[in-house]
């Protein structure tokens, strides 16, 4: 597998690099794996007393050319917040090795727990939502105003292959089909974004295993596509079924998501927004998003050259793409 081969090729990186030097790597260390997802492949290195995570990066949602370079500035611009990890160095160069290295720091602690950490994780989005922004800001982060239009865009772009594939039943095409109408027919809905405008940085892909939970100390990682937009992005997202089930089995409450939205409101550092009426109306497109992309992955999933495959993350798609999810989960969606 990939992420065995590069553990020798990530040793001559380190060893032929000098730059590391001014980073305090020089000398002995360890390079183990760590963690993967579908774009990259995390590594614990350890020098001295110190671990750092040594993060490969293999491909793009966003379809950018320099992405780790994204998720470098991005970070560099979030420490402010004090709940994201600290970068250290980056190298978009892909001479040494063909792929681009991001060098952060190694958080201790464990994943997010929903029973347990509802007010942590309203906290993190509190700190991070409450970033006050600049004309800057645009320059380092994609910006999202019409998020529903995007959202259709998006989901037209993943499902394209999916639909015209043979190896995908009429029921679930039909499915998408009925799914991606009803999202177009109310998509003149997002001009209550337009016209009251709020915009934070949003991770996008805020799932239980992105939170590192330590003790006093909490945070959220993984900052691969991050985008300016309304705060409904992350808040609708870790929330939805599709996310509480992703690595776990939980489902909120209706009390508990009136909770943890309390809480976030309490958080913010400029009082309170109407966020329980964005994220009411932003539902069910992130639910397009999620299973569009779903069905994305799939494909790619039946592509033997696919760089990077994980069967607990294959199972649960097919889980989601399951026409009794499809239609337990269209119910009172709109």
């Amino acid at each position: 597998m990939l992420k065995d081969k590069l553990i020798y090729k990530i040793e001559d990186y380190i060893n032929k690099n000098k730059e590391l030097r001014k980073i305090g790597i020089d000398g002995n260390y360890s390079i183990n794996f760590l963690a993967q997802g579908e774009y990259n492949i995390n590594y614990i290195l350890k020098y001295g007393n110190k671990k750092y995570v040594f993060r490969v990066n293999t491909g793009s949602q966003l379809e950018l050319k320099h992405q780790i370079l994204y998720e470098f500035n991005a970070l560099k611009r979030l420490k402010v917040s004090g709940v994201t990890p600290e970068v250290y160095y980056v190298d978009d160069s892909r001479k040494l090795l063909n792929y681009g290295i991001l060098i952060m720091e190694f958080l201790e602690g464990v994943p997010l727990n929903y029973k347990r950490d509802l007010e942590k994780a309203a906290d993190i989005f509190g700190r991070i939502h409450s970033i006050d922004l600049s004309e800057d800001d645009e320059k380092i982060f994609i910006v999202e105003d019409k998020i529903f239009s995007s959202r259709v865009l998006e989901s037209k772009k993943w499902l394209k292959d999916f639909m015209s594939s043979p190896l995908v039943n009429r029921e679930q095409k039909n499915f998408f089909y009925k799914f991606l109408q009803k999202a177009e027919d109310n998509s003149y809905r997002e001009k209550y974004f337009m016209d009251d405008k709020w915009h934070v940085i949003n991770n996008t892909e805020v799932n239980s295993n992105n939170f590192i939970i330590g003790g006093k100390e909490y945070y959220l990682i993984d900052w691969e596509k991050p985008v300016i937009s309304d705060p409904c992005q992350d808040l609708t997202q870790f929330l939805a079924k599709t996310t509480t089930l992703w690595k776990s089995s939980y489902l909120f409450s209706k009390e508990e998501i009136n909770e943890f939205l309390t809480i976030y409101e309490g958080k913010l550092k400029n009082g309170k927004r109407d966020i329980k009426e964005r994220v009411h109306l932003y539902k069910p497109y992130l639910y397009l998003r999620a299973l569009s992309w779903c069905a994305y992955a799939w494909i790619q999933y039946k592509n033997p050259e696919k760089n990077i495959k994980n069967e607990d993350t294959l199972k649960k798609i097919e889980e989601y793409l399951s026409l009794d999810f499809l239609k337990n989960l269209e119910v009172n969606l709109w």
